[in-house]
């Protein structure tokens, strides 16, 4: 694979950046308040953090769903309409009184995020360079992690200085600048190829690319069991300033998502995600078996590594292979992997409770290797005899 010398920064893709750290700091913003937001209406912590997943449920339901509507209607009317549907449902929350209101609005707006999510991806590919489409989403993505930095921040603030309308109606304003944004960018649609009139499995779900799919899961899988449980060892192993993984984690990121998608462009997916499964399966060992800050945080460097060239790199693989028709549900199928973050900390508690921390994270290292290896052989030797 070879990359042509073609120009990637252009105004139009400065404005793709500025399109997802929009879409994305609306999210951002608000997700991690919610908890506390419902504990405000209702002391339950079990209900407060049920409600706080609605959005990530209902939006891996639609996630493919989203990808139907990018192929078959105009991804730019899509956007718009989702962006400031997403942004009304945000105000909405300012006047939220009771806990049925609260569940209808974060259900709406993992309906919207989702929509948005999906087809910006492929709204944005639009804008870059075929020959550079995993550099330029690994561009994009940094600025997904930006608002991911800086999102919950700015939505604490204004918590404590105004409340929480004031961060639900700062929320919808960046959602309103993703619409603007959008309307300002020159586009034109891929030619849609002719479709039935109903909804077919392949519509929903690049069956190619299935194996990828599952291989996404299993990222996914290992970032929402770090998440779940790294403060919970911390604690149990006296772990002092454990927070840390996640400011090298995201740190690293921003140097290697750029870097892996050149190489990516250059080498190809299997160069790039045989030795991520690898560093994740090292860095999901290395959390279990943890005891002092340090391992942890080499554990944040090899999972950057792992996890930060994986999803990446089959993300901008499927889109590359499939038809530009196509492109929505080519990045629906990478993101419904993303159930692995909702499902995995459930089915992770019963290891640890059987098995301990070390043995359930290196097992689950152990699996990611034997599966992703195979899946990966299993879809080059398919390429091979295509």
């Amino acid at each position: 694979m070879t990359v042509k010398n073609e120009t990637i920064w252009t105004p139009k893709f400065v404005l793709v950046i500025l399109l997802t750290f929009f879409s994305g700091a609306a999210g951002q913003m608000t997700y991690p308040l919610v908890a506390k937001f419902s504990l405000t209406l209702n002391p339950d912590l079990t209900l407060a953090s049920t409600i706080a997943g609605l959005m990530s449920l209902m939006s891996l339901f639609v996630c493919p769903f989203a990808g139907v509507l990018s192929d078959r209607f105009s991804r730019k009317r899509i956007l718009q309409i989702s962006s400031l549907c997403y942004g009304a449902v945000l105000i909405m929350h300012a006047f939220v009184k009771d806990i049925p209101m609260l569940i209808a609005l974060r259900l709406l707006v993992g309906v919207f995020f989702s929509i948005n999510n999906v087809t910006s991806v492929a709204f944005s590919t639009a804008f870059i360079p075929a020959s550079r489409i995993g550099e330029g989403l690994g561009y994009a993505a940094l600025a997904n992690t930006l608002a991911m930095a800086v999102g919950p921040g700015i939505g604490l603030k204004l918590v404590e200085m105004y409340g929480y309308p004031a961060t639900f109606y700062g929320a919808a304003i960046s959602a309103f600048l993703c619409a603007v944004v959008i309307t300002l960018l020159p586009y034109k649609e891929p030619e849609k190829k002719t479709e039935s009139k109903g909804i077919h499995l392949d519509q929903l779900i690049a069956m190619e690319f299935f194996g990828f799919m599952i291989l996404a899961a299993l990222f996914s899988s290992g970032s929402g069991l770090i998440s779940t449980y790294l403060a919970i060892i911390g604690e149990e192993r006296g772990i002092a300033n454990i927070a840390l993984y996640f400011t090298l984690y995201s740190a690293s990121m921003v140097i290697l998502r750029p870097l892996t998608g050149r190489l990516l462009d250059k080498k190809g997916v299997y160069f790039l995600v045989a030795p991520a499964v690898v560093f994740t399966a090292l860095g999901m060992t290395q959390i279990g078996i943890a005891h002092s800050l340090n391992m942890v945080l080499i554990a944040s460097l090899f999972l950057a590594v792992g996890q930060g060239a994986g999803v990446p790199s089959l993300q901008a693989d499927v889109i590359r292979k499939l038809d530009k028709s196509r492109t929505g549900v080519a990045t629906s199928t990478i993101q419904i992997g993303d159930i692995g973050n909702a499902v995995a900390p459930m089915l992770g508690s019963f290891f640890v409770k059987q098995y301990g921390y070390p043995k359930a994270f290196s097992g689950f290292g152990v699996l990611l290797v034997v599966c992703g290896w195979l899946i990966l052989y299993l879809h080059y030797q398919k390429e091979k005899r295509s």
